[in-house]
């Protein structure tokens, strides 16, 4: 299987963060509005937190 190299990692990173963060912004939105959201914003961070790790398994090391 391929690895990503540093490059598509930081991009992907960047991306997933941006994504999350607005994910967070909707939920908080549809609270305020008295509605219920799908998911919490504990559940974006901790699905998050789990694919940046598995990023990272996907990512070529680098050379020293």
């Amino acid at each position: 299987m391929k690895k990503f190299n540093g490059f598509e990692k930081y991009l992907l990173e960047q991306g997933l963060n941006m994504v999350m963060e607005q994910m967070k912004i909707d939920i908080r939105q549809a609270e305020a509005k008295g509605k219920n959201a799908l998911m919490t914003e504990g559940y974006v961070d901790m699905i998050g937190k789990e694919t940046l790790e598995k990023l990272v398994s996907l990512t070529k090391k680098q050379k020293s």
